[in-house]
Parts: C-alpha cells; sequence; structure tokens
C-alpha cells in the first residue's frame, strides 16, 4: 500500500491541475465572447452555414489521411496494420484530444488504444505513438519557424530575418531527416526511471530508419501546410479575404502556442486566445477569430462522432477474437 499512496495521489494531483487549468481556460473564453460581443459570432457563424461546416470538415479528412500515412510510415515492424486502420487511430488520437475532456497526452493514449486492437501489442501502440509524436515535434519545428519569417516578412518587410528563420526552418528539415538527428535519441536509455529507460530501449530498436523518417518528415510537413490551406478555406467561408500568405502564419504560430498549453483540456481558451491575437495582426476582427475558433471546433466534433462509432465494435471484435482463459477450455 505503501506504494500505491505515492502514485495515487500524483494522479490526484494531475487531475486537480488538470481540472484547474480547464477552469482558468474557460474564464478566458467567457472574457474572449463578452469582449467581442455575441452578436458579431453569430452573424460571422450564419455566413458558413451547415453546407459550410461539411466542406470544412470534408477539407480536413485529407490532412487526418496524411498524418496517418506518415504515422505508419514511421512503424518498423511487420505485418503492420493497415493504412486505413493507422488513419483511423490518428483520427481518434485527435478527437482525444480536442473533443474530449483531455489534455494531449489523453488523445495519445487514446490513439496507441485504438491502433493496439489490430493485431497490435498494447506496448508496440504506444512505442509506435510515441515515435510519431517524436518526429511531428520535429517537423513541426520548421514549419513554426518558416511561419515567424513569413510573419516578419509580410508585417514588417524585414527580408533579411524573414530569409534567416526560413533558412533556419530549411536547416533543422535537414537536420532531422538525415542520420545526425535520431528522433529516438532524445529519449536516454541509461538513466532515469525503469519506464523511462524502457521507453528509451524500445524507440532505439524500433526507430525509424533514416528513409523512413525523411518520408514521414515529408507526410507530416504536407499535413501542416494542407493545413494552413484548411484555415484559408475557412477564412474565406466566413467572409474574409485572407490570403495564403497570413493563414499560414495564423495557423503555424497558433500550433506552436497550443504546444505549449498542452496540460489545459482541449486547449479550451488557449486556442481562441492565440486566434484572437494573431488575426488581430492582419486586421481581423475577434469576433471573426472566435468564429473560426468555434467552426474548428465543431470541424473536431463531427468528424469525431464519425470516427468513434467505430470503436466499440473493434473492442468487441477483439474479445470475441481472443483466445479463452485457460481454465475455461475442454
Amino acid at each position: 500500500m505503501a506504494k500505491t499512496r505515492p502514485q495515487a495521489g500524483r494522479r490526484g494531483q494531475v487531475t486537480v491541475t488538470a481540472l484547474l487549468a480547464l477552469a482558468a481556460g474557460v474564464g478566458v473564453l467567457a472574457w474572449l465572447f463578452a469582449r467581442a460581443g455575441l452578436a458579431p459570432i453569430e452573424t460571422a457563424l450564419a455566413m458558413i452555414g451547415v453546407a459550410g461546416l461539411l466542406i470544412v470538415a470534408a477539407a480536413h479528412l485529407p490532412v487526418i489521411a496524411v498524418l496517418g500515412l506518415a504515422w505508419r510510415n514511421s512503424a518498423r515492424m511487420t505485418p503492420r496494420p493497415s493504412a486505413m486502420h493507422f488513419v483511423w487511430a490518428r483520427a481518434l488520437r485527435d478527437a482525444g484530444s480536442e473533443v474530449l475532456p483531455l489534455s494531449q497526452f489523453g488523445g495519445l493514449a487514446v490513439g496507441a488504444r485504438a491502433l493496439s486492437l489490430f493485431d497490435v501489442g498494447g506496448r508496440k501502440a504506444v512505442i509506435w505513438t510515441l515515435l510519431d509524436l517524436l518526429v511531428e515535434l520535429a517537423t513541426k519545428l520548421p514549419y513554426v519557424l518558416f511561419g515567424f519569417g513569413l510573419l516578419l516578412l509580410l508585417r514588417d518587410g524585414d527580408l533579411a530575418g524573414g530569409a534567416m528563420l526560413a533558412a533556419a526552418s530549411a536547416a533543422t528539415a535537414f537536420l532531422v531527416g538525415t542520420n545526425s538527428l535520431d528522433p529516438a535519441s532524445v529519449v536516454p536509455s541509461g538513466r532515469g526511471p525503469k519506464l523511462f529507460r524502457q521507453v528509451g530501449v524500445a524507440l532505439r530498436r524500433w526507430a525509424p530508419r533514416p528513409a523512413q523518417r525523411r518520408n514521414a518528415m515529408a507526410l507530416h510537413l504536407i499535413g501542416w501546410f494542407a493545413g494552413a490551406a484548411e484555415t484559408w478555406l475557412i477564412f474565406r467561408l466566413l467572409g474574409n479575404g485572407v490570403a495564403l500568405g497570413p493563414a499560414l502564419v495564423i495557423d503555424s504560430l497558433v500550433g506552436a502556442i497550443r504546444m505549449f498549453g498542452f496540460f489545459v483540456p482541449g486547449a479550451v481558451g488557449v486556442q481562441e486566445g492565440a486566434y484572437v491575437l494573431l488575426c488581430g495582426i492582419f486586421a481581423i476582427s475577434p469576433a471573426s477569430a472566435l468564429a473560426f475558433s468555434l467552426i474548428r471546433r465543431a470541424r473536431d466534433l463531427l468528424i469525431a462522432a464519425a470516427v468513434f462509432l467505430p470503436w466499440p465494435w473493434r473492442e468487441v471484435q477483439r474479445l470475441r477474437n481472443a483466445d479463452p482463459p485457460s481454465n475455461l477450455k475442454p
């Protein structure tokens, strides 16, 4: 019992922290809505309508597919689940982070569980998920640097600063895609808690080879830039003629801000505040920025409703295919 009490205490602290972060996010959200006013937000939302929301949801499906393929590309073990299985697990992973009252870590756990349903051991599913997360974070950095460079160029005409950040993003992408930077190397295997060391050993054992890593990284980058195009589309549907450059700046930097607020369930308040801040740089009203964030959340809810439906069926199917306990065998 002496060992379980500290663990239970830590879980309780994590829960309390998440609840406090969620409460703070809800407070920020309420303040933003009060400042912007409900009428302008309702007017912006009315412009997109149900048909526009369906278009936005359909436009996001290719992004999920590309990120799912990148995840599969990082998995070295054979046989591997099909591409569709990885895409579905990726959709659940995103839904767990965006829709359920979980932090981004909770979404990763949901994705790993979904992947384990396809004849994949739970340990392997967790390792594959962590590997993909490392590659994802490594590719997010050059995308964010590119967004910063583009912001300097668009707002201040700082050609030198923009070019330097663009070059830094290209150099970072090159380093990640070559042998000089292995995502698995960031987790040490010889020190730290036992579980941490086990994860480090497993990452080194199953880390994607350089060619796989380059392919996975390229797919992730395609997914990020497709997300910028999706941002441009949503603003167009809202009646804001935002060019593709500002859309990329907003999408990349909001993503960076959301990473720092990973502990807030659903990034409530963090996402909305980031959109209001960055949209203001390009003279987009707070009402339009909040309407954009609400449309993104509605899109996530719509997709989550579709991808969560097969989950119970997969769980039941796995139970049916499992071997019966030895004491029940004839």
